[in-house]
């Protein structure tokens, strides 16, 4: 193989870097990167916003570390176009050619709503170490912080806000914190302890317009309620990166993502796609231990073809939010009357567990407050143990 070229320097960048180069130490490879920044882990930012790290310290692999792995890292240069047809890389400084393989891990952009004057002065999104030292140089003059969206980003964000000083307020036009990890019994508790440490959450609330002339002042609802701030950050997800793919005549998925088959090459043989922007089976991930193992199945593909087969993830979450342990693992949320679930809350302890099962077989959870029962609900999970006679004891550690 002659060389290789990745687009985007996230960590499906990085880990494909290591898998490559676990499989072959000789292969020229090239990484291009529109931001300045060699690789940092994305999570970082919100350590970073809250004060525990500085710029310097969010950085984990500098450009020594590329060079060491005999990668030429090509930073501030955004690739506009790739040809399929003879695997050309072209940025705006120059055109690349005569590659054996490209990957796509071009990752995902923050979705905004069509909310009216999200151009205002003191509106952020969060996606990059650019971003982040702009919301930390905003945070030092505002009353009060409107997050808008209520998933992982917008409650880490409302932390590390507080704890540096801010007041902020998480709205959420939906009823459930964190739809995409919690059950709403889990949010109730959750929300609860987010409001014993200082961070207001307002539900149901469907912004429509950010309020003020040039500089926001605060938001408006859908129904014409009303919250006054004076810095807006909207964290309401993401969308998958498809632009270059898209041009060079890649097939798009109905998710709106770039389609991969189970090698996660894409329609054009020898161009790979890995992390946020693919989608596989209908299903568009959007999560890092998906980057992290379709990272590795693409690198191995790519060194040798067809060597490797992608068989999905089951999703998993262990993680902080606020300072709370928070895991979700598998099918933790059915609707099918197929499956039980076995709950136990504490509103005073602020904790709450729940298994759920089909067959008397955990196939997913939530443990809220409690890493050790975490722990006991993924190896439930994994070793498929019939758990007829644990019912009363599942939660016990």
């Amino acid at each position: 193989m002659k060389k290789i070229a990745i687009l985007g320097n996230g960590v499906t960048a990085v880990t494909a870097i290591r898998e490559i180069r676990r499989l072959d130490e000789e292969v020229p490879i090239d990484v291009f990167s529109d931001e300045k920044h060699a690789y940092y882990p994305r999570p970082k930012l919100i350590n970073y916003i809250r004060g525990d790290v500085d710029e310097k310290q969010v950085i984990q692999y500098d450009t020594d570390w590329y060079e060491n792995k005999g990668v030429n890292l090509h930073l501030s240069e955004a690739v506009h176009d790739i040809i399929p047809a003879s695997r050309s890389v072209l940025t705006q400084k120059e055109t690349y050619i005569g590659y054996d393989r490209i990957l796509m891990a071009v990752g995902s952009h923050p979705f905004v709503p069509p909310i009216h004057g999200t151009e205002k002065k003191n509106v952020h999104v969060l996606r990059t170490l650019d971003d982040a030292s702009d919301i930390k140089e905003a945070v030092k003059g505002t009353g009060r912080e409107i997050i808008i969206g209520g998933g992982i980003l917008g409650i880490e964000l409302a932390a590390a806000i507080n704890k540096d000083g801010g007041e902020p307020i998480v709205i959420s036009n939906i009823g459930t914190l964190l739809p995409d990890q919690l059950d709403q019994g889990a949010s109730n508790i959750l929300m609860t302890r987010l409001q014993k440490i200082g961070i207001s959450v307002l539900m149901g609330f469907s912004c429509n317009q950010i309020q003020g002339h040039e500089v926001a002042t605060g938001v408006v609802s859908d129904k014409g309620d009303k919250v006054k701030g004076d810095l807006v950050i909207i964290a309401t997800g993401i969308r998958a990166n498809t632009k270059i793919a898209k041009d060079a005549g890649l097939e798009i998925g109905p998710g709106r993502a770039i389609l991969v088959d189970k090698h996660l090459q894409t329609s054009e043989r020898g161009i790979y796609a890995a992390g946020d922007c693919i989608e596989w089976e209908g299903i568009c991930w959007g999560i890092i231990p998906v980057a992290l193992e379709t990272a590795k199945i693409a690198a191995k593909n790519i060194v040798n073809e067809g060597s490797a087969v992608y068989e999905g993830t089951t999703p998993s979450n262990t993680l902080q939010v606020a300072g709370i342990d928070l895991t979700s693992v598998g099918l933790f949320n059915p609707r099918s009357t197929e499956y039980e679930s076995i709950v136990m809350a504490d509103s005073e302890e602020g904790t709450y567990y729940k298994a759920v099962t089909k067959d008397h077989v955990v196939v997913g959870g939530i443990a809220l407050g409690n890493k050790k029962v975490a722990f006991k609900l993924r190896k439930l999970i994994r070793d498929k143990i019939n758990i007829t006679d644990q019912r009363r004891t599942i939660f016990d550690v």
